[in-house]
């Protein structure tokens, strides 16, 4: 990666996108912002605010680097992108850039999720993506969390007191959408009801991995990650250790800027 100047990494996601301004090895700002109906007003938005967080000029970056679903949206912006990097490529990167020892990641973002994984350089050696069926896990999350009327973190305190095993069992999530509410106005109590709603995700993501043997260290990504019930079924259900870096919304976009394609 170019030291002595910063960059700035963009993932335009489905529901979120997410910026990044890193300097050498530092990582000096981040920001987020919905994606929503305009690609280009969020790629600004985050960026700005990522730029406002570290204190530095838009003027002064030295390149900006976009990767996600909709990066190659924003390439006629003002915003004068510099390369799009694949996103299998971004979160290979910018996991083996939080985790020099990881050789896979597990991406559980808002619509999508995925597995790569990579040798020790950071190349792709294999990757797996969701099927149709088990689309929109992360806004699934979110919905549940407000029919439990909760934020997404009380979902996951939630789930965390869970005493009894209840099952959503079903294979698309808004079947289990309906089959959660309908525990409830059984009354099944709402602990249960929350662990069920993470099992029932990570058993999506688990039967993906399934597809496709991960190496040891695994990094999980995207903004599941921050779900400590969902991170407390993960490893049992992958019968391998995760790690979860301090930036797991980001790690797409920090790989934009450290990938071969964008840190040059």
């Amino acid at each position: 990666m170019n030291k002595g100047r910063t960059l700035a990494g963009l993932d335009v996601g489905h529901v979120m996108t997410k910026a990044v301004l890193m300097n050498g090895q530092d990582i000096l700002g981040v920001a987020t912002a919905p994606t929503g109906l305009d690609v280009n007003a969020a790629a600004r938005e985050a960026l700005h605010k990522a730029l406002e967080t570290a204190g530095v000029a838009q003027s002064d970056l030295g390149g900006i680097f976009a990767t996600g679903i909709f990066r190659d949206m924003i390439q006629d912006l003002p915003l004068k992108v510099t390369a799009t990097i694949p996103d299998y490529i971004a979160d290979a990167k910018g996991a083996l850039f939080l985790n020099r020892n990881s050789r896979a990641v597990v991406d559980m973002g808002g619509n999508i999720h995925k597995a790569v994984s990579y040798d020790e350089k950071g190349n792709l050696l294999d990757v797996i993506q969701n099927d149709k069926c088990a689309d929109g896990l992360g806004i699934f999350y979110t919905t549940m969390a407000g029919a439990l009327g909760v934020s997404e973190e009380g979902l996951s305190e939630l789930a965390l007191k869970s005493t009894k095993s209840v099952s959503v069992a079903i294979q698309c999530a808004a079947s289990a959408e309906a089959e959660a509410i309908d525990l409830l106005c059984q009354g099944v109590d709402v602990a249960d009801v929350a662990d069920a709603i993470a099992r029932f995700i990570i058993e999506r993501v688990a039967a993906m991995c399934t597809c496709m043997p991960l190496k040891r260290e695994i990094v999980v990504a995207g903004g599941l990650a921050k779900s400590k019930a969902l991170m407390k079924h993960l490893p049992v259900l992958l019968k391998q250790d995760v790690s979860v870096s301090r930036f797991p919304d980001y790690v797409g976009a920090i790989g934009a800027v450290v990938s071969d394609e964008g840190g040059k």
